[in-house]
């Protein structure tokens, strides 16, 4: 049985019809001069064309229309890519100018700033370092200042009035600034000071009295030297390698109790002891002492660089009281070489 036909509601013709969404019919069509109304989610203000509205139904049977698209978005409608949002996000700090964003900015900024490297050569140089290869070509006056100097690093804990006393004045020295042969110490000793080859050549009265001692920073060093000057040696004459390395104390002690020696090369370290805790080494024939501040090593230092050895050279040798009083009395020189 089909069923009963369902009651009509009663309208008021008077009135103005209240029409839902729901009782639209698919049938139904706007007037020309419909226009939506705005609300939040239309706020351009224009009117749309009904000819936007499109055919399909949502689920509850109501007609829809798209929104409508910028101008500037996509065609695949793709989100705008993260480095694109963080440049934005950096543009938006450095335009801030104030507040919390615009002082990170400026922290980036100071971070990213580096401080330029200084050279290698200007780190040297304040640590006193590499410029000791030119130390025998100064002037006396500039030259002792410059060993003061060498002088006050080697030994930091004294005090002013101490390292007066130290300071070696322009009477222990000899200028050899004219003389620019630097590259061998034979050729060197002929160039500087003629007539000690006639005076090397004297067989000493005394064992163990070199009329020449040369320090030198290291080991290898000594032993380059030593092959250097080794045409002074006869065989009456011999040239003594004293360095640490290889050899005791003891063992250079016994040697030049037993030797008779013109030139004696030595690190400052082995010089030293065998002045302070031997009777070995005698200072009766010494002439010169021979620094030899031209050889730099592998990390541009010198003698009077090297913080291991120019401690003891300033210490145990130029420090010494019997070299002081030999100096002082003006039988003894100090060369720069």
């Amino acid at each position: 049985m089909a069923p009963p036909p369902a009651k009509k509601a009663k309208t008021d013709t008077k009135s103005t019809p209240q029409i839902s969404g729901d009782s639209l019919d698919q049938d139904f069509l706007l007037e020309d001069n419909f226009a939506p109304s705005d609300d939040s989610d239309h706020d351009d203000g224009q009117a749309y064309d009904p000819a936007e509205l499109v055919a399909s139904d949502d689920e509850d049977g109501h007609p829809h229309r798209p929104l409508p698209q910028s101008d500037d978005e996509d065609e695949d409608q793709q989100p705008a890519p993260k480095k694109r949002k963080a440049a934005d996000r950096e543009g938006a700090t450095s335009a801030g100018g104030e507040g919390g964003e615009g002082a990170g900015e400026q922290k980036k900024k100071v971070k990213k700033e580096k401080k330029p490297k200084k050279p290698k050569a200007a780190k040297l140089q304040e640590l006193g370092i590499g410029e000791s290869e030119g130390l025998g070509l100064l002037p006396l006056a500039a030259l002792v200042d410059a060993l003061a100097e060498k002088q006050k690093r080697a030994l930091p804990k004294l005090s002013n009035m101490e390292m007066d006393d130290l300071r070696l004045p322009e009477s222990y020295l000899i200028d050899t600034s004219s003389t620019t042969e630097r590259t061998n110490l034979q050729a060197f000793l002929r160039a500087a000071f003629p007539t000690l080859p006639n005076t090397l050549a004297k067989v000493p009265k005394k064992e163990g009295s070199p009329r020449l001692l040369v320090i030198a920073g290291a080991a290898l060093r000594v032993a380059d030297l030593c092959r250097e000057v080794k045409d002074f040696k006869t065989k009456e004459v011999d040239v003594a390698k004293l360095f640490a390395k290889h050899f005791k104390l003891a063992e250079h002690a016994e040697y030049l109790n037993k030797t008779k020696t013109g030139i004696a090369v030595g690190t400052p370290n082995r010089i030293g002891k065998l002045l302070d805790e031997t009777d070995s080494l005698h200072l009766t024939h010494l002439s010169h002492i021979i620094l030899d501040a031209t050889h730099l090593d592998a990390k541009k230092r010198s003698l009077v660089d090297m913080p291991e050895a120019r401690e003891d050279l300033f210490k145990l040798v130029l420090g010494n009281k019997d070299i002081v009083e030999r100096l002082k009395e003006g039988k003894c020189k100090i060369v720069i070489y």
